[in-house]
């Protein structure tokens, strides 16, 4: 759940965001737009590769991995965003970060059937709406204080809090 909540919350305000991401640092305004156009590209072309490696690798290790790859890409945004690289940067970012979301879809079909699947659904429903609610205002405001660093700040501690807890969790569960 908590995994959808990051994915919703990352998503969204990197989309509603990165056009004025993008205006703080002078771009012109047809390039925002493809800004948008390239997250989507990513979404849209890498997410049967990235389900491809999760029947390899499983879905929780894939969690992880596509939310460190989001902060990475999300670190490196601010140093290549008037260059030609920030143009795969966003292509992977986009993959990545919904890919957080279709790995915890890969788990939560793996793990449950029948009524506790749909209930499991429901539950990713409401995360998900949870996440829109929170994470754009939230970004937006830290924006509104630091500048545009706001952005990339707020997708790599949603993201850490993601992999810390992963982390704790997969701890856990060897300790018991």
């Amino acid at each position: 759940l908590l995994a959808v909540l990051v994915s919703a919350a990352v998503q969204q305000s990197t989309y509603s965001l990165i056009p004025v991401f993008g205006t703080g640092y002078g771009l012109p305004e047809a390039k925002l737009a493809a800004l948008v156009t390239a997250l989507s590209a990513g979404n849209i072309l890498l997410q049967i590769p990235l389900g491809l490696m999760a029947e390899r690798f499983g879905g929780r290790a894939m969690i992880v991995f596509c939310a460190l790859a989001t902060g990475a890409c999300a670190l490196s945004l601010p140093l290549l965003i008037t260059t030609p690289l920030v143009w795969p940067v966003l292509v992977v970012m986009g993959a990545v970060g919904y890919g957080v979301y279709t790995m915890a879809l890969v788990e939560l079909g793996s793990r449950f059937k029948g009524s506790l699947l749909v209930a499991g659904n429901a539950a990713f429903a409401l995360m998900w709406g949870a996440g829109g609610i929170v994470g754009p205002p939230g970004a937006g405001a830290l924006m509104e204080a630091v500048g545009p660093l706001g952005l990339p700040a707020v997708i790599v501690g949603l993201d850490a809090l993601l992999v810390a807890f992963a982390l704790y969790r997969s701890a856990s569960r060897r300790s018991s």
